[in-house]
């Protein structure tokens, strides 16, 4: 089974840097575009079912997504994106100088801190793990999926997959739109083959001598 994993198309927060999480926002111009960008890439592939987190700017991605194949958006509640809780709509600048003991915290140890009225990221990685493995398990080996989410979720799946301490998600920034290509057999055996747009080449094990 293929497995193309899409982030969302940009809203104006993610243009502004702002922290979006769980705040419902809308695709802006430059979303949409980027979306239909990627809906023209994949119009000839044989796709199956397209599935999608329930927030808006997901959603609106996998609905443009899915028009060339006339598939509903199939809509998997667990693949949405952290809470940001009292940092949602904040900049940078606002989160460092208002919470500057959890920016700390979270450039070293982000797996597991909570945000402020928010969620770990080890939760989110969890719930979107079981969203994901709940949608494979729908579908036969011989099928191609499509799978919106979010920056969070995808990331955390991918440091699953590879085997990447959660606390360095950040080697698996998706870009919005950012396409990630997986396999999945009936062994439950993952495999990444492109990532963020590009063929996804697995770091060389170092050994210690």
């Amino acid at each position: 089974m293929q497995i193309i994993l899409v982030r969302h198309g940009a809203t104006d927060w993610n243009l502004e840097r702002r922290c979006q999480g769980a705040t419902d926002r809308e695709l802006n111009a430059v979303g949409v575009r980027q979306a239909e960008e990627i809906a023209a890439s994949l119009a000839r592939e044989s796709i199956h079912a397209v599935y999608s987190s329930r927030l808006k700017r997901a959603r609106q991605t996998a609905s443009v997504i899915s028009g060339p194949h006339k598939l509903p958006v199939l809509i998997e509640e667990d693949i949405r994106e952290l809470d940001h809780g009292e940092l949602e709509g904040l900049t940078f600048t606002e989160i460092k100088d208002s919470y500057p003991d959890f920016l700390r915290r979270w450039r070293t140890e982000p797996a597991e801190i909570q945000v402020p009225g928010g969620e770990r990221l080890a939760d989110v990685t969890e719930r979107a793990w079981n969203g994901l493995n709940r949608i494979v398990e729908r579908h036969s080996s011989a099928e191609t999926i499509i799978v919106v989410s979010h920056n969070f979720p995808i990331s955390g799946i991918l440091c699953r997959i590879t085997g990447t301490q959660l606390n360095n998600y950040r080697s698996f920034h998706v870009d919005p739109c950012g396409v990630t290509r997986m396999r999945y057999d009936n062994a439950s055996i993952w495999s990444v083959t492109h990532f963020n747009n590009r063929q996804y080449i697995p770091e060389p094990l170092t050994t210690q001598t």
